[in-house]
């Protein structure tokens, strides 16, 4: 690099889980309190032609208040129709539901709709009359992409208004009557909103390592830098093995420095396996990896760590520093390479030249 021009980038660390990382008990004891997965599936099914809940699926059998919750309650042609979900990670969740009026209304953009139950039978809410509205569940799912903690469907419900039921308390209510037909009581498709819940233990983020070790004269590493990769602490979580693969989440920030000048950060958030040796037995027992009767290791979940890239600047070229972070994730996850990593870093730190105005 040429005399006289200015750095590029400053620093280049590791954020996550250290020797000397402290637990955030409060944040451990609010995560605590639930574990849920969220709805990754939905189906309809029809009773009266001898079908049954399918594995690992829960049935909706009932409203809130108590009451049937069968889809053709009251009709004379009673298919004894019954909704039913499925919870799980291996397929992105489920993030919106609806009714779909076949034939009087195109499909809304990116939602499927259910048109035969599991066994292959037909999914038409409706009683089959003539001139009933042919009507079917329908449902948006999340993109591959989406990451473990992101938005989707964790609870569905049925209620009955006519009994005095109303949408409950943070649900959304549908408000298509998945009854049609003349007869028979409204009822209407409710759910729930929220993120994934995971076992987890979270701590306060260090610095695993750096480049250059030793601090600049002029701008020394900031103390707080790995709080600032990981805002949220760093975290030990157990998952099912079929969990989907999370994408690395990219994320800016502003620092101000001792003098008053800003320095801008830009990393990388991804999470890596991390060694069921390390684990003491209180933390497999938070963790969900001891079975509660005979502490036995539990077989089927995978233990992650989540851990940040980062680099440091006075300039804010962001998009640059996300590529160059994107390359040296991917770069680290596969290989063998015939280049160490760091001659990688260090060759963007230092012979990178800076952009010309």
């Amino acid at each position: 690099m040429e005399e006289g021009l200015p750095k590029l980038v400053d620093y280049f660390v590791v954020a996550g889980l250290t020797p000397a990382s402290r637990p955030l008990e409060e944040e451990n004891r609010q995560r605590s309190i639930r574990t849920t997965e969220l709805v990754t599936d939905v189906a309809v099914i029809v009773k009266a032609q001898g079908e049954e809940v399918p594995q690992g699926f829960t049935c909706i059998e009932t409203t809130p208040g108590g009451h049937s919750a069968d889809l053709n309650s009251g009709l004379l042609t009673n298919q004894q129709m019954y909704l039913c979900y499925r919870r799980g990670r291996d397929k992105p969740p489920i993030t919106e539901l609806g009714v779909h009026y076949d034939g009087k209304e195109p499909l809304r953009p990116g939602f499927q709709v259910i048109d035969t139950t599991p066994y292959s039978h037909s999914a038409n809410l409706s009683s089959g009359g003539p001139g009933n509205q042919r009507a079917f569940l329908m449902f948006k799912r999340a993109p591959e992409s989406m990451g473990l903690n992101s938005l989707g469907v964790m609870d569905i419900c049925i209620i009955n208004p006519s009994k005095g039921e109303s949408t409950p308390n943070t649900f959304c209510r549908v408000d298509r009557n998945l009854n049609t037909s003349m007869f028979g009581p409204a009822l209407f498709l409710c759910y729930k909103k929220g993120t994934a819940k995971t076992h987890s233990l979270v701590y306060e983020a260090g610095v695993l390592s750096r480049f250059p070790s030793a601090d600049s004269e002029t701008f020394p590493l900031p103390e707080m830098v790995a709080t600032f990769c990981l805002p949220m602490g760093a975290t030990i979580e157990s998952w099912p093995i079929n969990t989907k693969y999370h994408m690395p989440v990219f994320s800016t920030f502003v620092l101000t420095g001792a003098s008053g000048e800003k320095v801008y950060g830009a990393a990388i958030q991804f999470h890596e396996q991390y060694p069921r040796g390390c684990l003491s037995e209180k933390q497999n027992q938070s963790l969900g990896l001891l079975s509660v009767v005979d502490k036995r290791p539990v077989t089927n979940k995978s233990v992650q760590t989540k851990k940040s890239i980062c680099v440091l600047s006075h300039w804010p070229f962001f998009d640059v520093f996300q590529k160059f972070l994107t390359f040296i994730y991917r770069y680290s996850i596969s290989g063998p390479h015939v280049l160490p990593i760091e001659k990688h870093i260090s060759n963007f730190m230092f012979n990178v030249p800076f952009p010309s105005p």
